[in-house]
């Protein structure tokens, strides 16, 4: 026998709740191995290409790189040649960086970058590059900032962190070793990274989810969102 035993609207739709009485121990289980399984699959779909390409793939989470760059935004970043970058303010090459921790070697504040952890990739473009001792060296820009990466150098600043004296000089700006490089961006995969930066959230959704259907089909509970009849 079923019984509808509670009905809400939203909106235009309506949530109804059944009631169809206690499930046998072998369609429970049943429905547990198929919702096992269908989150083994979507898990799997998710975590995978995360993993093979886990050394291309970086995640934008600032506004450094707007408009060409949005947070949440997936870049997929390959290697090349120092010497084929290109160095220029207008469309030079997007780099990605391992990290601030060359510039905090080089004195460079860390509160020009925000107190970025070390190993916190930076995606940026190279403006210029320059070669010594046979290597590599670029200086970074975000399309976003009104000054290059490194060019800051703090001078002063009172006790209460109400006043700084800073200095701005480019001629002085730190150029980035190509030991540094982790890849050059090669395509954008739009708000995808939010996949990445919530995953944690999306795996304990899935899991919760998966928990819910199973104990509802346990006590024999349906539920239904239904459009209601707009005549």
């Amino acid at each position: 026998m079923i019984n509808t035993i509670e009905k809400k609207n939203i909106g235009i739709f309506k949530i109804e709740i059944k009631l169809y009485g206690k499930m046998t121990n072998r369609v429970v289980f049943r429905s547990y191995f198929l919702y096992s399984v269908l989150a083994i699959i979507v898990f799997s779909a998710i975590i995978t290409p995360f993993i093979l390409l886990k050394d291309n793939l970086f995640v934008v989470s600032s506004n450094s790189m707007y408009p060409t760059l949005r947070i949440g935004d997936l870049i997929f970043a390959a290697k090349q040649s120092p010497a084929d970058i290109n160095a220029n303010e207008k469309d030079g090459d997007i780099l990605v960086l391992r990290g601030p921790n060359y510039y905090y070697e080089n004195e460079l504040n860390p509160i020009f970058l925000h107190y970025l952890e070390n190993n916190t990739p930076i995606i940026h473009r190279a403006i210029d590059k320059r070669i010594e001792n046979n290597k590599y060296y670029f200086l970074m820009k975000g399309d976003n900032n009104h000054q290059v990466d490194g060019g800051y150098q703090l001078l002063n600043f009172s006790e209460s962190g109400d006043f700084f004296l800073v200095e701005y000089n480019k001629t002085n700006a730190i150029y980035v070793s190509e030991d540094e490089l982790l890849g050059v961006l090669e395509y954008i995969i739009p708000l995808i990274g939010y996949v990445k930066i919530f995953f944690p959230y999306i795996l304990i959704s899935l899991a919760i989810f998966s928990i819910c259907s199973i104990g509802f089909k346990l006590m024999g509970y349906q539920i239904k969102l239904v459009k209601t009849d707009s005549s």
